[in-house]
């Protein structure tokens, strides 16, 4: 399987198109796990292809939840993140990690691990305190 809807997704994350540059792809016949870096961080993504599909796929709407399906969600395949960290914290001698977004193979599950992946990155920003010269 090549999971073209996949590798669409990602070429935007990719300078030049090139995706050798940024991920380490490891295929195998039901499964693609992906892995990409930071600076801080070790992202493993898991896709497996919904059973029985073709591409390219084709999303009708449920309307009892809202979300695009293809029929039982049991086969609508999978798509996830997890998180890790690179090096550990000092006095710790493993890396912490988390869980990140995850659900059917599908564009908008492939959004949600996108924010996921921004909001773990994002820093907290330490605001100066109002001295009374500043008042």
């Amino acid at each position: 399987m090549s999971y073209p809807e996949l590798c669409e997704w990602i070429k935007p994350l990719c300078r030049y198109r090139n995706f050798e540059d940024v991920f380490v792809v490891d295929h195998k016949p039901d499964r693609l796990n992906l892995k990409f870096f930071t600076k801080d961080h070790r992202y493993s993504v898991s896709a497996k292809y919904p059973e029985g599909a073709k591409p390219p796929l084709t999303y009708v709407m449920d309307g009892s939840t809202g979300t695009e399906v293809t029929g039982d969600r049991g086969h609508l395949g999978y798509l996830g993140c997890i998180a890790q960290t690179r090096k550990p914290r000092a006095g710790e001698d493993w890396n912490r990690g988390n869980d990140l977004a995850d659900g059917i193979y599908h564009r908008g599950t492939w959004n949600n691990i996108l924010n996921d992946i921004i909001a773990y990155e994002l820093v907290k920003v330490v605001k100066p305190k109002m001295g009374e010269e500043d008042k």
